[in-house]
């Protein structure tokens, strides 16, 4: 089957405006139920000609039943990148929310936020997809407190790290059959990178799954995807050759800094040389001027 690559921007908007897949996508993450999903006003995307990286945003509010059979109201925050990693940006989009209450029947209220980060990039961390989790601790005892507090929740969070470039195609759950839709060994053809050849024919793919994959099959032949990833590639191509020429700019600094480093040090060595010259010449003449007076000594005692 033919997909479009959900790692480009457009293509990833294009599949999560199916709220059905969002949640599913979002639920098998965090590994919790979501009841209800709506998504906030509109995605954004952030490009810095500075750190050579776009984020891609999606925000969403959710009903979500914890493990302990609870519901709670929380903000998604999806962002994903697929060049170097920029944390300000990310800390940014977080600080964003936080600083934005939400109208929850006619109150403003901080929801708890799920940041989730899908990242084209590696972290030194080997693992696909990693949470990153919290505990209360009882700082006296050193018990561990499962209690949950709605003033603690809304003032931290818990937050999920996608590492696209190290799903290497294990569909053994259904977390990993379902992100295997972002996995880079399908690309097929080089010139084509935005289309992916998905082998079908797993007999353990879920009808999540295949409705995930049709949603993408579709993007595949939509003229109008195809023209804006075409757009987001140039993009990409424009910043990469920015990239670069910044890169042997900053090549072409480092070796003039090497060449005046090694001239100090010659001038430096110079230096050292000429000193180690001087106090040679003070050495000999002290060893002359004890010469001469141990001789005047000799010639008075002479005379």
């Amino acid at each position: 089957m033919i997909i479009a690559n959900p790692i480009y921007d457009t293509v990833f908007k294009f599949l999560m405006e199916d709220l059905s897949i969002a949640k599913t996508i979002i639920s098998v993450i965090i590994g919790e139920e979501i009841i209800d999903l709506t998504v906030k006003p509109q995605e954004e995307t952030t490009f810095s000609e500075k750190y050579f990286l776009t984020v891609f945003r999606l925000d969403f509010k959710a009903i979500i039943k914890t493990a302990e059979g609870t519901e709670k109201k929380v903000l998604i925050e999806l962002q994903k990148s697929k060049n170097s990693f920029d944390l300000q940006r990310f800390r940014h989009y977080l600080g964003k929310n936080y600083s934005n209450p939400d109208d929850i029947d006619g109150y403003r209220v901080s929801l708890p936020i799920v940041p989730i980060y899908f990242i084209g990039f590696p972290l030194t961390i080997p693992s696909s997809v990693i949470k990153i989790g919290r505990t209360y601790q009882d700082l006296s005892s050193g018990e561990i407190i499962f209690q949950k507090d709605d003033f603690i929740e809304s003032l931290s969070h818990d937050s999920f790290v996608v590492q696209i470039s190290k799903l290497h195609g294990e569909m053994k759950t259904k977390m990993e059959r379902i992100l295997s839709i972002f996995n880079q060994k399908w690309i097929f053809d080089e010139d084509n990178k935005w289309l992916l050849q998905y082998d079908e024919d797993n007999e353990d793919l879920d009808d999540e799954t295949k409705r995930i994959l049709k949603r993408l099959s579709i993007a595949a032949e939509s003229n109008d995807v195809r023209d804006r990833i075409k757009a987001e590639e140039t993009f990409d191509d424009s910043m990469d050759r920015a990239l670069r020429i910044k890169e042997e700019i900053i090549e072409q600094k480092e070796a003039v800094i090497e060449q005046k480093e090694a001239v100090i040090e010659q001038k430096e060595a110079v230096i050292e040389q000429k000193e180690f010259e001087l106090k040679e010449k003070d050495l000999k003449l002290l060893e002359q001027q004890k010469e001469l007076e141990e001789l005047r000594k000799l010639l008075s005692k002479k005379d």
